[in-house]
């Protein structure tokens, strides 16, 4: 009776600790809504046929799918939060069944559910730059898939194993070789005789192999050194190495090292509750602590948010008064200052204190970061365009860079782009009547005028061309745009004279 009661309090104790880690996640996740919201902003899903398809010229096919539908929810930070603790409890259960059963360290089982958590939460600017659209639900989605193939391979047979590998890999990608590798380390801590080497051997002959001749037969448009890593939010930027794979396989071995049988003494309730009560601690302190918590960052991501519901007020409560900023908090600042009527009353100088952003010592201009959203709301339109194409080229499609070139073509008349790009929007899941709305100012030209963005922009446009070309920051464009061309509108000398007063020589 009393082993019976000391089991329970352990199991009780494990709860509490699953619980308590649950709350800080979600926690994190809600007070980080504006960088859970720029997933949303920065992916692209479409529920068509021909869409669902084309996921098929890459491996990791099916969890790229389904992980680009599951980031529309971002457009609903705390709905996006619940689902991804949903999906971290699952992976956390699927743990314990596999590995931990009958054992009284069951809270390791949230160690890679702790590691997809901490690779997300330091994504930082790499959201804006890399190919990680939709790394937010792919990644969970990916190690479910492993754990289920892992699954098949320990209770399957020979065959098993190759099915896993050349079907597995067309549709989960790297995930289905991280099952393989799982398996191995499994084979070696678990199995016996001669299994114990063969398992092993042939599970890694596999993950070698199997990428390789289905990039020779298949994929042979992709990019042969990342074929390994294919499903994965991979970053194809020198000094900026892959921490996802790395940090969940960490996480994975202590599970699999607790699932060794033990000839040991069992330790004590007080060992096991000391053990869970440390691994809870630590785990809700890595929580908190390892998260990207750049402060600048985040009011953009929270000013990006602001600026696509028009809430102006809010962008200038992000952006003014800041003793360090950047150049993209600068100018959002100073669209928020026009379109509230006190730009050239308010504008400042630039700080000597902006910071420029760095990413694995590689400094990126405002261009990259927030080019359609400088140019656009600073009146600089078919610049607008211009970046937010040259971006997609490099990195991917995204909502919010599709909405501005269909409001571009919109203003400009451009019948057939700004279909294109309307016809995409409205098979989103939740953009459908952002389409409908637009393509109704598309066959009623006359209602620009009575749009209140439209009628902000459109005093900015009188001027005469110049033929002049912008550099690669966008924040120092929009000042000398306006610094040299005064324009005709009261609204474009405003900018005029707000340039003179912000730049500084």
């Amino acid at each position: 009776m009393a082993a019976l009661r000391s089991e329970k309090l352990v199991h009780l104790a494990s709860a509490l600790g699953f619980a308590a880690l649950a709350g800080t996640m979600l926690h994190v996740l809600v007070h980080f809504s504006g960088f859970i919201y720029r997933f949303y902003a920065n992916s692209l899903f479409n529920d068509t046929w021909a869409w669902f398809a084309a996921h098929f010229d890459k491996p990791a096919a099916l969890v790229l799918y389904a992980g680009r539908f599951l980031t529309q929810f971002c457009k609903f930070p705390v709905v996006a939060a619940l689902l991804l603790i949903g999906l971290y409890a699952v992976i956390s259960l699927l743990v314990w069944r596999y590995f931990l059963r009958g054992r009284k360290v069951s809270l390791l089982a949230a160690l890679p559910a702790l590691a997809l958590f901490v690779s997300l939460m330091r994504t930082g600017y790499g959201v804006l730059i890399f190919h990680a659209d939709a790394l937010v639900f792919t990644e969970p989605l990916g190690i479910l898939a492993a754990l289920a193939l892992f699954q098949l391979l320990r209770i399957g047979e020979g065959k098993v194993r190759w099915a896993v590998a050349l079907i597995g890999f067309p549709l989960a990608g790297c995930y289905a070789l991280l099952a393989l590798l799982i398996h191995a380390a499994w084979s070696i801590a678990h199995a016996k005789g001669q299994s114990r080497l063969v398992r092993p051997v042939a599970d890694l002959v596999l993950l070698a192999l199997v990428p390789w001749v289905e990039y020779l037969l298949i994929y042979d448009h992709s990019v042969v050194r990342y074929i390994w890593f294919e499903g994965a939010p991979f970053r194809d930027y020198v000094d900026n190495p892959l921490e996802f794979i790395p940090l969940v396989v960490a996480a994975l071995l202590p599970v699999i090292f607790a699932s060794l049988p033990s000839r040991a003494a069992r330790p004590s309730r007080v060992w096991h509750l000391a053990a869970t009560a440390l691994v809870a601690a630590g785990a809700i302190v890595c929580v908190y602590l390892l998260p990207y918590r750049d402060s600048l960052f985040h009011r953009q991501m929270e000013a990006e948010r602001a600026i696509s519901r028009g809430e102006w007020n809010t962008v200038a409560e992000k952006t003014c008064f800041l003793r360090v900023t950047n150049d993209v908090l600068i100018s959002y600042r100073n669209c928020a200052l026009y379109a509230k009527g006190r730009l050239e009353e308010d504008c400042m100088k630039y700080s000597f204190n902006t910071v420029p952003v760095t990413i694995g010592g590689k400094e990126y201009g405002s261009s990259i970061l927030a080019g359609p959203a400088i140019f656009f709301h600073s009146g600089l339109l078919n610049y607008a365009a211009r970046c937010a194409s040259e971006i997609s080229l490099y990195t991917n499609y995204s909502v919010e860079r599709w909405q501005y070139l269909a409001k571009v073509a919109i203003f400009n008349g451009q019948r057939e782009l700004a279909e294109k790009f309307l016809r995409t929007i409205g098979h989103t899941t939740f953009d459908k009547a952002w389409a409908r709305r637009y393509r109704s100012l598309l066959e009623h030209p006359e209602l620009l005028a009575e749009d209140p963005e439209f009628r902000r922009l459109m005093p900015l446009q009188d001027y005469v061309e110049t033929g002049w070309m912008p550099s690669d920051n966008a924040s120092s464009n929009v000042l000398m745009f306006y610094y040299y061309i005064p324009g005709n509108s009261p609204e474009m000398q405003t900018w005029n004279r707000a340039a003179h007063k912000m730049v500084v020589y």
